[in-house]
């Protein structure tokens, strides 16, 4: 099963961080800022069919953008994604994302919380109709777990991984013309490819500086 993956992933991820060499001595981690674009598979059940109780389209594609910024080990974020609505069941998300990024290496680790909201469109439409059914927006909670990796020194490149899962955490209901009436509403999972690029910035530890606040030689 994929939730039983992302599972052993989960325990999996934290005890690599764990284990990982730490960064050079000489450095400490400071300020980061990443600007990244992602592609997903995604299972989605929140749109169900109240007449046939049958969820609609369970399996999406998504892409979208997310901005995360760290200081030391504590990040937060924010990202915007969607389904295109051109074959109706569209969706656009966007939230915040907080939560603990330590670094090993060359390589970061995340989990993170994420909160936002997501616009329901097209509902129940197809690409040759378009439903006259209004958007919706509905909150959602949700949760990350991932790492990247910058591609080489002083290469701001980076290429990265998520797996994520988000929960509405309100429902609605909404009519189209032929009157169905769809239920809004449920979760959202997948695991996303990032492709991005990283600055940072790099402190040194005040027990190497010297007394002009120059690293010591």
């Amino acid at each position: 099963m994929k939730f039983r993956r992302w599972f052993a992933a989960a325990v999996v991820l934290p005890a690599l961080a764990a284990t990982a060499p730490r960064a050079r001595a000489g450095e400490a981690e400071g300020f980061g800022v990443s600007v990244d674009g992602y592609v997903a598979p995604v299972w989605d059940d929140s749109v169900t069919s109240v007449t046939g109780n049958e969820a609609q389209r369970r399996s999406r594609g998504l892409a979208g953008f997310a901005t995360l910024a760290n200081l030391g080990e504590l990040a937060g974020g924010g990202v915007v994604d969607g389904f295109p609505g051109i074959f109706g069941n569209g969706r656009l998300t966007v939230g915040g994302l907080a939560g603990w990024q330590p670094q090993a290496g060359s390589h970061r680790f995340q989990l993170l919380a994420e909160l936002g909201a997501e616009r329901f469109s097209d509902v129940g439409g197809n690409l040759l109709s378009a439903p006259g059914a209004r958007d919706t927006w509905l909150p959602y909670l949700g949760a990350r777990l991932g790492t990247s990796e910058v591609l080489g020194p002083g290469v701001p490149f980076e290429l990265g991984v998520w797996m994520f899962v988000r929960k509405d955490i309100d429902q609605a209901t909404v009519s189209e013309p032929t009157v169905t009436d769809y239920r809004l509403g449920g979760y959202t999972a997948g695991a996303a490819l990032r492709v991005g690029v990283r600055f940072d910035q790099k402190r040194v530890p005040s027990g190497l500086e010297s007394p002009e606040g120059v690293a010591g030689i």
